[in-house]
């Protein structure tokens, strides 16, 4: 489907309008226009968008549409587009879609040719990469690691050999974990955590990971971390030396094969055998 957003059409559209992720006079203009045009707005919390609403005095019918209730609702919100009225849909805070609500909604639109259109607007990804110091020529953006730690591992092994800065978000409770983790997996790069973006509080802490680690137990608000991508994609790592370094410390061999092969994410068998083979 091609879509000429401004044109013409028999539905309504559906707008995605980006709300502060902190200060509320970083809304656009466009924002607040679109917001009391629309004829609808659908809230991830219509607690906080009535608030929202009630700061810039807009007078609007708003109805809940969250994380688990999209699937739930999107039929009826495509049969009020398809009635020729036009729906804004917002998150809590920053733009839906971006590690937040919206996608059902989205993908139910562009499948019924219903015009979505997205509103440039607030976000911390941008402010959060702007201020961390660390290169933001390239960049990938994460997101939220899983919340088991096993799988934030092999996510973090499958990042580590990108050279692009990398940026993820994060709850304060695990911000601890991640960075040992981080520090496991990447070793101990550049790093920034930046929090409470637009905030009274917002606060930029710029290190090594492992002096981070040391200063992150109070750390609190919405936080996003910026971490230096691999300047050292071309060197080729020695892993039978790894295990090596972990023996003379005071592992088994078993266990030092095992520690290797879990954080470089390769064949442990592989490399017991290579090792072995050579002592032979």
């Amino acid at each position: 489907m091609n879509q000429k957003s401004y044109e013409d059409s028999k539905y309504g559209k559906l707008y995605l309008i980006p709300t502060p992720i902190g200060n509320l006079d970083d809304i656009t203009l466009r924002g607040i226009n679109t917001l009391k045009d629309v004829d609808i707005i659908y809230a991830e919390d219509t607690r906080n968008t009535l608030n929202l609403l009630k700061y810039f005095n807009i007078s609007k019918k708003i109805e809940s549409c969250h994380k688990y209730s999209e699937m739930m609702h999107k039929d009826r919100i495509i049969r009020t587009l398809k009635e020729g009225k036009n729906i804004g849909y917002v998150t809590d805070r920053g733009t839906p879609l971006i590690s937040d609500p919206g996608n059902v909604i989205v993908d139910a639109c562009i499948n019924e040719n219903i015009t979505v259109i997205s509103l440039p607007g607030a976000s911390a990804l941008l402010p959060a990469l702007n201020m961390s110091g660390i290169s933001n020529e390239k960049f990938v953006f994460y997101g939220f690691l899983n919340s088991k730690s096993s799988i934030a591992k092999k996510e973090l092994i499958q990042l580590r050999e990108n050279n692009c800065t990398l940026v993820f978000y994060e709850a304060p409770h695990r911000i601890k974990s991640t960075l040992e983790l981080m520090l496991k997996v990447f070793g101990d790069r550049n790093a920034a955590i930046v929090r409470e973006i637009s905030k009274i509080h917002e606060e930029v802490l710029r290190n090594k990971i492992s002096n981070l680690i040391e200063i992150c137990d109070k750390i609190k608000g919405e936080i996003v971390i910026v971490v230096e991508g691999n300047t050292d994609k071309e060197e080729k790592i020695d892993y039978n030396k790894k295990v090596k370094e972990l023996i003379k410390k005071g592992y088994s061999k078993k266990d030092a094969v095992h520690e290797v092969a879990d954080q470089y994410n390769i064949s442990k068998n592989k490399l017991y055998n290579e090792l072995f083979d050579k002592e032979k």
